[in-house]
């Protein structure tokens, strides 16, 4: 009789699990595009150029935290082959994911020695919804790209490894080799995070009861540990030797001036990934009141669980069969143990709570893990805390979901995040342009190019003095040279800066009017858009191209529509770079009309040093003038013209040698 209750228990919460597992992927299926933000716009357009450039190193390609790999990209690369729908691609990718989650929460628990019931309680705790913000917990783990998912389930898969029977299984090393593989991968995009912060403390718990005699060390457990040390490392190695440079590694110790806020808000935040914490004041009686009770309620509770755990832990009263559960505390405290010492404010004025992640999660796992153990003593209170704990998970579930549906489709009429970019995508689809340029507003750029992958949408930065500059915070670094613009195309600003006559300058004189959005004016651009490219000389590619008051370039004379160089008759040095990046030996190519006959002038390149490297002459007339520079950064090109000669110089022409 016993047996069969458990199983009607079991059966009740997989169903449960199974519909959450449903309902995430029917939201996200709904919701399609309108759920992107720019963080996952950056993923999006990443891995359309992977896929385009058949590499998962793109050439030319911007880094800016991670290499974006260790996330759904990979999954989602299939899908887009067959596809060519960005949208569709990655939701079929968060499709699989999520069915991997189920899979790994269940076998964790099954090592754990937990029955169907834990795992089911395991999957349905972790798979919640519990806040929709660009990096909160659901974007983080399921949604959009879900950057987080990997590094968070490779400690977990880790953990369950290490819990492996003596004898382990063919499954088991196959698993190992899924493990290693991913510690590679992730180690690779995302630097010695997931190592220094989630396997660093499974690997610590084992080696310490190894060194006690607690932990056999046969050939698996040993490759276990070792294998992870040598696929990290050889990630890491493998990202130096193709000179990927990221951010991810990044991290600052706190200082006296921001220790004690950092501290305070490290424990908000565990609140906050669970959306605990409004962001206004909410009535407490009221259904996002209530809602709040329930998710601040969950937080508390695991991490009540966590230090009850703890302590009997340390006092050696733990349950025995809830003893595995050292490998998931572990890793959330080594995990608060490092938001604690680093200061980790630099982007959300309060923390950078998507950090929680890698211990909250498997605190969570914990906790589903633990509650039938904690509900069974005394026997006369286990009906009882059997139905509060269900009808309390069914309100967090009911709340939270709600939540979820709500964030999206909102009470005001507003669906999703990026109503804005829709809109202006739906203008910029009827014109017959490629390029779309919008000025000082990088993330409409990355969303756009994300929701209409059949144009090149980049970001213009407003350089002062009348000069724009192309500019991505991800993406080819090709296309943030003026060379790649020298056709019609889209200019998009805000009303305000159109009314306040914002595009005065470079481009001024080369656009008419399109047509506009709530938010947004569109233009069209007769020719090239006369924009800079980033930044000066050919950093990179095959081709680039300056103009004589690109900026960081000074020069005597003026300058007419066309950013041509028009020369005062006073002579001397007309026109001076600054230090160019050239990446390759390249040859620069400069274009000068006069009048007369004989020579005007000369081109010179200098080094960093001071000494003359090159020097051609500049003859009257039509020319061009051409000289070879090597490859370096820091020297300088100048034009010297005669006294007295006037003349008009055009842009200067980049090409690589080699």
């Amino acid at each position: 009789m016993q047996t069969k209750a458990n199983r009607l228990w079991a059966g009740f919460w997989w169903l449960a699990a199974a519909a959450q597992l449903v309902f995430l992927c029917a939201v996200a299926l709904r919701a399609g595009g309108a759920v992107i933000d720019n963080d996952a716009a950056k993923v999006y357009t990443h891995m359309m150029a992977i896929w385009e450039s058949g590499s998962l190193v793109v050439p030319d390609w911007r880094y800016i935290t991670t290499m974006e790999l260790d996330c759904t990209t990979l999954l989602a690369l299939p899908f887009y082959g067959l596809t060519h729908n960005p949208v569709l691609a990655f939701w079929c990718g968060n499709g699989v994911l999520l069915a991997g989650w189920a899979a790994l929460l269940a076998f964790l628990v099954r090592r754990l020695r937990g029955g169907p019931r834990r795992s089911a309680l395991a999957v349905l705790a972790v798979l919640l919804p519990y806040e929709f913000y660009m990096t909160g917990y659901w974007n983080m783990l399921f949604l959009n790209a879900s950057q987080y998912a990997f590094k968070v389930m490779l400690p977990l898969l880790l953990t369950a490894l290490l819990l492996a029977p003596p004898r382990p299984r063919r499954r088991d090393w196959g698993l190992l080799a899924v493990c290693l593989a991913g510690c590679c991968l992730t180690a690779f995009s995302s630097g010695i995070y997931v190592a220094a912060c989630g396997l660093a403390p499974v690997l610590a718990l084992w080696c310490f009861g190894w060194l006690k005699h607690r932990q056999q060390a046969d050939p698996y457990r040993l490759a276990c540990p070792g294998g992870s040390v040598a696929a990290t490392l050889l990630g890491l190695g493998l990202q130096k030797a193709l000179g990927i440079k990221t951010t991810a590694a990044s991290m600052n110790l706190n200082s006296l001036d921001t220790l004690r806020d950092n501290a305070a808000n490290c424990f908000i935040g565990f609140f906050r990934l669970f959306g605990a914490v409004p962001d206004a004041a909410t009535p407490v009686f009221s259904a996002a009141g209530i809602s709040c009770l329930l998710r601040t309620g969950l937080a508390g509770g695991v991490l009540a669980l966590g230090l009850w755990c703890t302590g009997k832990a340390l006092t050696g009263t733990l349950p025995r069969e809830l003893a595995p559960g050292k490998y998931l505390l572990a890793i959330f405290w080594w995990n608060l143990g490092v938001l604690l010492l680093t200061d980790t404010r630099y982007g959300d004025p309060y923390f950078e709570y998507r950090y929680h992640l890698m211990g909250a999660v498997p605190l969570l796992v914990l906790a589903a893990f633990a509650a039938p153990t904690l509900v069974r003593r005394p026997v006369r209170l286990r009906r009882a805390g059997m139905a509060a704990g269900t009808l309390g998970m069914a309100a967090l579930v009911l709340a939270v979901d709600t939540g979820a549906v709500g964030s999206i489709w909102q009470a005001d009429g507003t669906f999703g995040v990026n109503a804005r970019e829709r809109e202006l995508c739906g203008v910029t689809s009827s014109m017959d342009v490629q390029d779309v340029l919008i000025a000082g507003e990088s993330s409409v750029a990355e969303v756009c190019g994300a929701l209409d992958p059949t144009r090149r949408y980049m970001m213009l930065m407003d350089m002062g003095e009348g000069g724009w500059m192309l500019g991505t915070w991800d993406g080819r670094l090709t296309d943030t040279d003026a060379l790649a613009y020298q056709s019609p195309a889209a200019i998009v600003c805000s009303h305000e800066t159109y009314e306040n006559g914002g595009l005065e300058g470079s481009i001024s004189g080369h656009w008419t009017y399109y047509g506009e959005t709530a938010d947004f004016v569109v233009l069209r651009t007769d020719g090239a858009p006369l924009v800079d490219g980033q930044p000066a000389g050919l950093p990179y590619g095959e081709a680039a191209i300056d103009y004589p008051n690109t900026s960081w370039y000074t020069w005597t004379g003026t300058i007419d529509a066309d950013r041509r160089l028009h020369t005062d008759g006073a002579g001397g040095e007309v026109l001076r770079s600054p230090g160019l990046e050239l990446y390759t030996g390249t040859r620069i190519t400069l274009t000068c009309e006069s009048a007369g006959t004989g020579t005007i002038g000369s081109l010179q390149l200098w080094g960093t040093d001071g000494a003359l490297l090159a020097e051609a002459p500049v003859p009257a007339g039509n020319a061009q003038v051409t000289l070879d520079a090597p490859a370096g950064n820091g020297t300088v090109l100048t034009l010297t013209l005669d006294p007295g000669t006037q003349a008009v110089v055009g842009p200067l022409r980049f090409d690589a040698l080699d």
